[in-house]
């Protein structure tokens, strides 16, 4: 089995019991027909069907991508989704002859609706091969927007922001790919699926959040991992620290970063108080940053000045508050291995700071402009920008919190999300906890429906990065209990993986948000 494909059969991504799988190969072999599937596909006028596959047990493959090994048999049904006039997506359904009788429905990462199967394993997320594995049926549709960290495809051809096409990537594609996989499903297995469950983070996380709040019918269990709500001014967050040294003509070390990084970690008062420059504990935190002896020399107060308005986040010269900013514990450096992603302060070959692809792209699309580098963006620049955004982007923050239609379909929500996280900023998770709070009579009846969990230093959909996150296993785990058993978490197993030894390195459980010990600590501290 190859280093990539072996991961699709570990215990932190496998989570169902094979033996409980009912195999439904007779009635395949019957229903599953050009005819039968058109026969579904009749009442969409804008799915057309591709081809039918069945795939034997052992090996899958697609040219371009790493092999699947060990793969159980399945069907493919292949379709193309019309979603726009200009715009035509791969649409597929996954059938396993062996089946948990059970449906998943896949999303995306970034601004894309379909995750990199094919390579990207660390990153803890369900793609259709761990689906499979796990005896789902499976859909996923990419909307023709691709699956790496690009989001050009939101321009046409003359520059200009692809409205339609943002809008069936915003709301549409996924919703229509859920209810028609749900109808093929039944179809060719006879029955409903007893159970339907999406999984997603980052930009799918968000996907997952709009299922919820705008197709609340669609799903029965919902898992968002560090979801990408407030996402127009997250894009402003994600380019912050570029910003910063442009204007600031000063160059803070990567070792000073880090220093001020493990001082605050091994502070107690510090470690669970979101940043603030202005509260008391934070005040007396920075003032004894000075002079602090590092491998790059001794941090100057000039280093704090960049430093602090760095981890302060976006703040407009008039002096308003764009969006939370990364503060001094959230590690902002790449691993030594793994995806480069995660953590901006990490330098071009040319000495800029690198930035993340999707947030400076977003805002291309805000000023029309494909070529816009933020590099170069002076603060007047960033406020001009900042304030007059096409409204039409209103419609895309993905800020909407009433989950009151979506405890009437008695779906589930759950969302994770980490403290250490460097991609989105688990201050506005803890709003918005609060605001969707406003749409229920109490906590606890929120909390029928859905539920927060704050993983301590957890990265941003990653196991191995500054603290034990919830794996795909443990969390699909509880997630299925409460569904199927009315068994609600009230915490959740965490892990810090190690992927070259294939081992668990340390372990805990986050309990759900409204036990979170430290909810009171935190507002007592920033008073």
């Amino acid at each position: 089995m190859n280093e990539v494909t072996k991961w699709f059969s570990n215990k932190i991504y496998t989570w169902m019991d094979k033996n409980e799988f009912v195999d439904m190969s007779a009635k395949m072999k019957e229903s599953c027909t050009e005819e039968n599937v058109q026969s579904i596909l009749a009442h969409y006028d804008n799915i057309r069907l591709i081809e039918i596959n069945y795939h034997p047990a052992g090996s899958y493959e697609e040219e371009g991508k790493t092999r699947l090994d060990n793969i159980d048999d399945f069907y493919e049904i292949r379709m193309e989704q019309q979603v726009t006039d200009r715009h035509t997506a791969h649409f597929r359904v996954y059938l396993p002859v062996r089946w948990n009788q059970r449906f998943m429905g896949i999303s995306g990462a970034g601004t894309n609706t379909e995750v990199d199967w094919f390579s990207a394993v660390r990153f803890n997320v369900i793609s259709w091969p761990m689906a499979l594995k796990n005896g789902y049926a499976a859909a996923v549709s990419n909307n023709d927007t691709g699956i790496r960290l690009d989001c050009s495809w939101g321009f046409e051809e003359n520059g200009q922001p692809d409205w339609d096409h943002i809008e069936a990537w915003a709301f549409g594609t996924i919703h229509e790919m859920t209810v028609c996989a749900k109808e093929l499903l039944a179809m060719v297995y006879g029955e409903e699926a007893k159970a339907s469950y999406m999984h997603g983070t980052s930009g799918g996380g968000r996907e997952v959040v709009t299922e919820a709040i705008r197709y609340p019918d669609d799903y029965d269990g919902l898992w968002a991992d560090a979801p990408s709500i407030d996402m127009v001014n997250l894009a402003f967050t994600c380019i912050w620290a570029a910003v910063v040294e442009n204007n600031e003509k000063h160059i803070v070390a990567l070792s000073k970063y880090k220093k001020a990084r493990e001082i605050a970690l091994h502070d107690p008062v510090l470690h669970y108080a979101p940043f603030h420059s202005q509260h008391t504990c934070w005040r007396n935190y920075i003032a004894n940053l000075l002079g602090v002896e590092t491998e790059d020399g001794p941090i100057t107060r000039r280093d704090i000045q960049v430093m602090v308005k760095t981890w302060e986040g976006p703040i407009l010269p008039d002096g308003r508050k764009v969006a939370y900013g990364f503060g001094p514990m959230i590690r902002q450096w790449p691993l030594p291995v793994g995806n480069p992603m995660y953590g901006y302060f990490q330098r071009l070959p040319d000495g800029r700071y690198s930035l993340m692809p999707i947030a400076e792209q977003f805002i291309r699309w805000f000023v029309a402009d494909p070529t816009f580098d933020a590099h170069n963006c002076t603060y007047e620049q960033f406020m001009s920008i900042y304030d007059n955004y096409n409204k039409r982007f209103e419609n895309y923050n993905f800020n909407e919190c009433d989950y009151s239609p979506f405890a009437r379909s008695g779906g589930k929500m759950m969302i994770t999300q980490g403290t250490g996280d460097c991609v989105v900023p688990y201050q506005q998770m803890m709003d918005y906890y609060m605001d969707a709070l406003e749409h229920f009579p109490s906590e606890k009846i929120l909390n029928d429906t859905f539920r927060l969990f704050m993983p301590d230093l957890a990265g941003h959909s990653i196991l191995d990065w500054s603290g034990p996150a919830v794996s795909i296993a443990d969390g699909m785990t509880a997630l299925t209990k409460w569904v199927e058993n009315g068994e609600g978490p009230d915490q959740i197993p965490t892990m810090l993986y190690d992927f070259a030894a294939d081992q668990v390195v340390e372990s805990s459980e986050v309990p759900v948000y409204n036990q979170w010990k430290y909810k009171q600590q935190i507002k007592s501290l920033l008073k």
